[in-house]
């Protein structure tokens, strides 16, 4: 298996690529322009991170899968998206606006103005076309709860929401109670607006490959603990709702986390990828910034995650 993947590393796209085996990293490897010291960005895979965030605060007894987001952003009261509950949220069922084809929900002048100060993520969430509920299929809005809807609003609101149950920046929850438990060694980077500090829930984490090769390990040792934790992560890792099969992706939907079968995977734009099946603990993680070689990939990681127990200690 090794020997395949080092194959596949060397023939496609991918920049950083590593097999892990319930814990014990059997094969890793980068190439340029990834070094060991390059914070590697992980597009959406972010949002599972976001979710990781909301299960701690969750378990810190901050949120409850029941809460609405109003409940914690009161200047959402009023709309459609406030009614939505953190599971609503963590499921991408909020039923509100989908987005634009990249399932961005802020225009260019919108991002350019949270960039330099002039906005902030709770400001572009009060919007009326970003807050409102989509049209329903059958006539009238959508109901939170009801349809699987795939965008940046849902975990950009969870960020919000974070922020103010915990009293803690978004950067420095998530630090505190996923990047530190998960034992990274090097700095990492995390994007929040200049305005207030609010976090880019949607994905906007940056660390060192074998940090992320860490986190995967932990979201795994997590998954099988007891506990609060233990049981959020599990239920995470479930099909909670189906996504219609959008494209390649995966036929179903957990806690910000895409589910197919037994397995569970964190997803990000241009072919990031965490991949662990739930049964044995095989898990692969790879980044680069071309999705071309994707099928391959699926292919290795089937092959990779039914091979028999390698008993590494």
């Amino acid at each position: 298996m090794v020997e395949k993947a080092k194959a596949l590393f060397a023939r496609s796209s991918a920049k950083a690529m590593a097999l892990v085996d319930d814990g014990a990293v059997v094969w890793s490897e980068t190439k340029t322009p990834i070094t060991q010291e390059a914070l590697v960005f992980g597009f959406s895979i972010g949002k599972t991170v976001t979710g990781l965030a909301v299960g701690q605060a969750i378990c810190a007894g901050k949120l409850a899968l029941s809460s609405r987001l109003e409940d914690h952003v009161t200047e959402l009261a009023s709309t459609d998206l406030g009614r939505a509950t953190v599971q609503d949220l963590l499921t991408m069922r909020s039923g509100t606006w989908e987005g634009n084809k990249d399932t961005s929900v802020w225009s260019p002048e919108q991002a350019q103005a949270i960039a330099m100060g002039r906005m902030n993520w709770l400001e572009l969430l009060k919007t009326d076309k970003v807050s409102a509920a989509a049209s329903s299929t059958f006539g009238g809005k959508r109901k939170p709860g009801e349809v699987f809807s795939y965008k940046s609003t849902d975990p950009i609101a969870l960020g919000v929401a974070l922020a103010r149950a915990t009293g803690t920046r978004y950067a420095e929850w998530v630090e505190q109670t996923v990047l530190l438990p998960a034992g990274i060694e090097g700095p990492a980077a995390i994007a929040q607006d200049r305005a207030t500090g609010y976090g880019q829930g949607d994905g906007a984490l940056r660390m060192r490959f074998d940090d992320w090769v860490r986190l995967a390990v932990w979201v795994r040792k997590s998954e099988s603990q007891p506990g609060c934790l233990g049981d959020y992560v599990r239920d995470s890792m479930k099909p909670m709702t189906p996504t219609g099969k959008i494209g390649s992706m995966p036929d179903s939907y957990g806690y910000l986390t895409w589910v197919r079968g037994e397995s569970s995977w964190a997803i990000g734009h241009g072919g990031q990828r965490i991949a662990w099946n739930r049964r044995n603990g095989r898990t692969l993680v790879t980044f680069s910034s071309v999705e071309d070689y994707m099928r391959d990939l699926n292919q290795l990681y089937a092959e990779w995650s039914s091979l028999p127990s390698l008993n590494i200690p």
